[in-house]
């Protein structure tokens, strides 16, 4: 199995560790305190090693440990192995069959992160003028930490020039992992300012003028350092149908929302808000039946 396979898939599953949630919690019954962004070896270890039946007690070095090591710095992952952590940890379906997809190396499918993106361009050109979002939906999903867990978009676009081969798709973070859901592949990774990062989507076929697709990725996330309460879509040209959905964790519901523009991507300024209430389901959203060269929105105050 190749280098880059491995590396992959550990780096997700070790995102999926990290993260603050059941993973976590499953072996953190087992470590004293550690820091947010880091994991306790050996306390994963003993998960996977009480999954198997061992006995409870220390866990004793030998091949689980060492298999855990590999696994989570992307160095050696056995596919039996990978299905010992799915077991153990008792992962999501979605969860699982993105470890299984970045095993096999689909193309659908990427992790990025310090260790296997490749090196970032600053300043790479994205023609806001090839391309137009006839409906653009965006669902945005916090977890019990309050940071961004997962987002998932659902774009028709339409074709202003001939041959549109791909669309960027821009984040602010450096670990995530990228799935494409319908439509295309995940091609290269790039930065895009100081802040912003991007990946380029591959369209399965390009597309003549005038002809449109629709397109369907989803994200999971982690974030060292919690970003600002906010969340924030930029439209460089125009799209006649633009709806966000943000959905908070039960356990960290925000004090107050507005519905919001900004001025910029970049260190950005308020230019517009309302205040928004949240539904019975702990969500917020709206819908924009037209958006033109603006960044629309919703940011928030914890409780």
């Amino acid at each position: 199995m190749g280098d880059d396979r491995v590396r992959q898939t550990g780096a997700y599953l070790r995102m999926l560790l990290r993260r603050s949630g059941d993973y976590r919690a499953a072996w953190q019954r087992f470590a004293g305190p550690v820091a947010p962004e880091e994991i306790d070896y050996a306390a994963v270890a003993r998960v996977l090693a009480e999954a198997d039946g061992a006995p409870a007690g220390p866990l004793a070095p030998g091949s689980t440990l060492q298999a855990t090591r590999q696994a989570l710095e992307g160095t050696a992952l056995a596919p039996d192995t990978l299905t010992r952590f799915v077991t153990a940890f008792r992962v999501r379906p979605r969860h699982a069959e993105r470890l299984a997809g970045l095993m096999r190396g689909s193309a659908n499918l990427r992790m990025i992160n310090d260790d296997v993106r490749v090196p970032a361009v600053l300043g790479r050109a994205v023609d806001a003028t090839a391309y137009e979002s006839l409906s653009l939906h965006e669902r945005h999903t916090l977890g019990p930490d309050g940071r961004p867990a997962e987002h998932q978009t659902i774009q028709v676009l339409r074709s202003r020039v001939d041959g549109l081969a791909s669309l960027p798709y821009r984040f602010d973070t450096d670990e995530l992992v990228v799935e494409v859901v319908r439509g295309g592949s995940v091609g290269d990774v790039y930065r895009l300012t100081d802040t912003l990062y991007a990946v380029d989507i591959l369209l399965a076929e390009p597309l003549r003028r005038g002809r449109s697709t629709l397109m369907q990725y989803r994200t999971n996330f982690f974030y060292r350092t919690a970003p600002p309460p906010e969340f924030r879509r930029g439209v460089l040209n125009s799209t006649k149908d633009l709806t966000i959905w943000v959905t908070f964790h039960p356990d960290r519901l925000p004090r107050r929302v507005w519905l919001a523009r900004w001025d910029a991507l970049d260190h950005a300024r308020i230019t517009e808000e309302e205040p928004v209430e949240l539904d019975d389901e702990g969500s917020v959203h709206c819908r924009f039946t037209a958006v033109e060269r603006a960044i629309v929105g919703f940011h928030w105050e914890w409780a």
